[in-house]
């Protein structure tokens, strides 16, 4: 018990962040004709849902430490995402009339991870490092 209040304390940013995103996937818009406008606007939408999960897991993990294992970051911050995405629009598909699950979804929650991943590295890292030092 004492360890799932633990990850809940350190990573509650990505909790809040990973409910939002159940809520969204399931969520029942108000009839909307269907223009390439919509349909454009709704993959940015997806490449931003999972950029932030991503982005957000990652920072919380540099603030514990800035060296993580980079396999564990792999499946954990990768991995995990690309999976938990990819169940997200088969349950749409399944469980719902009024979404469909969609490959091109699947591909920009899959290329915003791996954004999210590239950006940690090369820049929020290094300003968390720069961070740490001025203060320490």
């Amino acid at each position: 018990m004492r360890l799932i209040i633990t990850l809940i304390k350190r990573y509650l940013l990505t909790l809040l962040t990973l409910i939002l995103i159940l809520c969204l996937t399931f969520y029942k818009p108000p009839y909307m004709e269907r223009t390439s406008k919509i349909i454009e606007l709704d993959k940015v939408a997806h490449f931003v849902m999972y950029f932030t999960l991503t982005g957000v897991f990652w920072y919380e993990n540099f603030k514990i430490t800035l060296k993580p294992k980079m396999l564990w970051m792999v499946i954990f911050a990768i991995i995990v995402p690309v999976l938990f995405s990819g169940a997200m629009e088969y349950l749409q598909y399944k469980l719902t009339s009024y979404r469909s699950g969609d490959w091109a979804d699947f591909v920009f929650n899959t290329v915003g991870i791996l954004f999210a991943a590239l950006f940690s590295l090369l820049v929020t890292r290094p300003l968390m490092k720069r961070c740490k030092k001025k203060r320490g």
